[in-house]
């Protein structure tokens, strides 16, 4: 009921970009409440750290267990706070299921940065893209869709799943409107259109169509992202269960959209120059700066010139230009603009048109 009250929420809403991510520093974690004081945290401290870093990286395949080790060594320091109470839970213990104690975690964002980009790894920030998933089943012949009104056990494993790395998924209603539009042969084939079609109603950023069945003892599970402006991508994943292959494939998703928005910190970070035409006041201007500065590859906001309502600034990238128009895209601060020759910025990188707050008179 809850997600599908999310849904609802979406479906009546203009949020058709970014999701703000806010529990990525932070994670709860359980223990056997039979350590001691200083066992009980440093497990609980090495286990947290391990949780957030996967999810402000979105790269698990590049915490090596070299960088994780070094990570518990430090991560004692690294919290800004911690609380402890019993569990309702249990955890296995050396003699089977035991008590446990329920820690919570929040360590401090500046510390974990500074450590992934001193290991060459990326930092997501909490600015994500939402992400719409299609999910059918090939079971016993019959193939059949799920989604909020229908929910299936390998949705709620997918869901669950992508909590873990910090992923804001939303599932399709399913109902007859969808039905309409997108058969579930069209779902299961793969075709672009109409999947893209069904999918306007929920107004996400991206969209991702899963398709699940098994071939003898093994799962096998697919999936196509789709986004605006990008290639479509096709990832498959064969493993003993669907559990795993359902995890396999966040992994591949999460490592997909990091390298699309993550930054990596460069010994010499890459120089943009961006204009911005109507901005009409004081407040606007300082809005439109505090926005660049939040996006995760700027490291430095540099204002270069204001002419006429057209205000030109100096970035510095720790990205690509590439990277920088995908993260503007998930916000409607701005709206990109198509740079004539004959511009009197025409050396900029990209020109952009303001449509975030502030310019209203109100």
């Amino acid at each position: 009921m809850k997600r599908i009250f999310f849904m609802c929420l979406l479906l009546a809403s203009t949020m058709s970009h970014a999701v703000q991510v806010s529990n990525l520093y932070s994670s709860v974690v359980l223990v056997p409440a039979s350590l001691d004081d200083r066992q009980l945290l440093d497990r609980a401290f090495s286990e947290a750290i391990d949780d957030v870093l996967l999810r402000v990286s979105g790269a698990k395949n590049d915490l090596s267990s070299s960088v994780l080790s070094q990570a518990h060594r430090s991560a004692t320091s690294w919290v800004a706070q911690h609380s402890i109470k019993d569990a309702v839970e249990t955890v296995n213990g050396s003699s089977g299921p035991e008590a446990a104690k329920e820690v919570s975690v929040t360590f401090y964002k500046e510390s974990v940065d500074r450590f992934l980009f001193d290991n060459s790894l990326p930092v997501w920030g909490e600015n994500r893209p939402s992400i719409l998933v299609w999910l059918i089943e090939e079971q016993n012949g019959t193939r059949q869709m799920f989604g909020a009104n229908q929910p299936s056990t390998s949705l709620s494993q997918f869901f669950d799943g992508a909590k873990r790395y910090g992923l804001p998924v939303y599932a399709p209603l399913v109902d007859n409107v969808d039905r309409q539009t997108l058969s579930a042969s069209g779902l299961w084939g793969f075709f672009e259109d109409d999947i893209m079609s069904a999918s306007a109603r929920y107004q996400t950023d991206v969209v991702l169509a899963v398709r699940m069945s098994e071939y003898g003892d093994q799962a096998v599970v697919e999936a196509m992202l789709l986004s605006p402006n990008q290639a479509s991508r096709v990832e498959s994943i064969t493993r003993p269960s669907k559990r795993e292959a359902v995890e396999e494939m966040l992994v591949r998703l999460s490592a997909i959209l990091s390298d699309r928005y993550a930054s990596v910190r460069l010994a010499t970070p890459k120089n943009m120059n961006v204009s911005v035409d109507g901005v009409r006041n004081y407040t606007s201007m300082s809005t439109l700066r505090e926005y660049l500065a939040s996006i995760a590859v700027v490291r430095n906001v540099q204002l270069d010139s204001i002419v006429d309502g057209q205000v030109v600034f100096d970035l510095s990238l720790d990205g690509t230009e590439e990277k920088f128009k995908n993260s503007v895209a998930l916000n409607s601060v701005l709206a990109l603009k198509p740079m004539m020759a004959s511009a009197p910025y025409e050396n900029y990188t990209v020109s952009y048109e303001y449509k975030g707050k502030g310019n209203s008179n109100e």
